[in-house]
């Protein structure tokens, strides 16, 4: 079982008049069996809902009679996905039809739609961008799912992305992101022969994947939650390879604990390295580029980005390097905000900036070099 949402709405004109029997009478014409259920007189408008029972059809109409705006949501509940897509009465195809009755009758110069909206589905498709905007994704296989002590871990597989790896619903890496993983690299104007590098999360085993085809002398990465890192061995060797098969190797070492911990540790044993990469939560978005947040960012958040950057710009020599990625490059006031936080830093720094689009994230993704001036 799964829901169908089609959601439709219209402005009418400043001398007209809201008609919900106009409404009721196109609804009617598209959905056999529709009855009206109720309708409310309410401060700011009309609240009509229809219903045909043996579809499982529900439909209200909400007229805000302030901004003469007019609401229209319909939802089914349909027996199964597969037929969900072909035999909805709400399949795209039906929803266009009926938007362009509702043109016709309601004598309105336009209707908008959204898309058909699927929920409740075996695997979840939505998810937002770094900036709120909603997302549709082709997954179709939960290929793992738990919790661990830090956070919600998912795998979901997907035709076009591969495997896909998903913390507290945020996307985090899939199978054909190696834009990212070379993002984050700076891949091909960076070399990492002979040098010694210290990855600050990493869990996935993308970024050390890669780091090792590279010829360094040493990779230490540090992360702190091991089911990631079991999971993505197991289910995303498209991205890391066989890389977290052993956690110690030749010429690399991955450490299951806090970074900042360990960050702290090898400063007090005056430990450096030639690369530092922060691959741990992206930069907070700022309000500015949320419109629904409530607060000016996540001030928590950003006082642990500012000690993660304090502390491993203790770590890099003086002619290394601290990479980490930020957020998507339409969150222009978030990325604003971090400059200004590198301006501002205890350590004077240089910094550059540049993107690469992200399969999964569906958008360019900001990354920074910063290094000591």
């Amino acid at each position: 079982m799964s829901i169908r949402s089609a959601l439709f709405s219209y402005k009418l004109s400043p001398n007209q008049e809201f008609d919900d029997s106009a409404v009721e009478a196109v609804l009617k014409q598209q959905f056999s069996g529709l009855s009206l259920a109720s309708r409310v007189q309410l401060v700011d408008g009309v609240l009509v809902v229809l219903s045909a029972a043996e579809n499982r059809l529900t439909i209200t109409v909400r007229h805000y009679s302030s901004s003469r705006l007019v609401s229209i949501t319909a939802e089914e509940c349909v027996e199964s996905e597969a037929l969900g897509k072909t035999n909805s009465l709400l399949n795209n195809s039906n929803a266009e039809k009926l938007r362009s009755k509702l043109v016709s009758a309601l004598n309105v110069p336009k209707v908008e739609r959204i898309p058909t909206l699927k929920k409740w589905t075996t695997v979840p498709n939505y998810y937002c961008s770094s900036d709120e905007r909603l997302l549709e994704y082709d997954f179709n296989e939960v290929v793992f799912e738990e919790h661990s002590q830090y956070q919600h871990i998912k795998i979901l597989g997907s035709p076009s992305l591969g495997n896909c790896l998903l913390l507290d619903d945020l996307q985090n890496l899939a199978e054909r992101d190696i834009e990212y993983t070379r993002g984050l690299m700076k891949f091909g104007e960076i070399s990492y022969k002979d040098k010694e590098v210290l990855i600050l999360g990493g869990g996935d085993g993308g970024l050390l994947h890669e780091l090792l085809k590279e010829g360094p002398k040493f990779v230490t990465m540090v992360d702190i939650d091991a089911m990631v890192m079991n999971a993505c061995k197991v289910h995303l060797r498209g991205a890391c390879g066989d890389t977290l098969d052993n956690f110690d190797g030749p010429n690399y070492k991955v450490i299951v604990g806090d970074c900042l911990q360990y960050m702290e540790q090898y400063i007090r044993e005056g430990r450096s390295f030639d690369y530092v990469f922060n691959d741990l939560t992206d930069i907070p978005i700022s309000a500015a580029d949320n419109k629904d947040a409530g607060l000016d960012g996540d001030e928590d958040l950003w006082t642990f980005f500012k000690r993660i950057l304090d502390l491993a710009l203790q770590l890099v020599k003086p002619d290394g390097t601290y990479l980490n990625h930020a957020i998507g490059i339409g969150c222009k006031s978030t990325l604003d905000t971090y400059e200004e936080l590198l301006r501002n830093l205890s350590v004077k720094v240089r910094f550059a900036r540049h993107s690469a689009f992200v399969p999964s994230f569906m958008e360019d993704w900001v990354f920074y070099r910063i290094w000591k001036a």
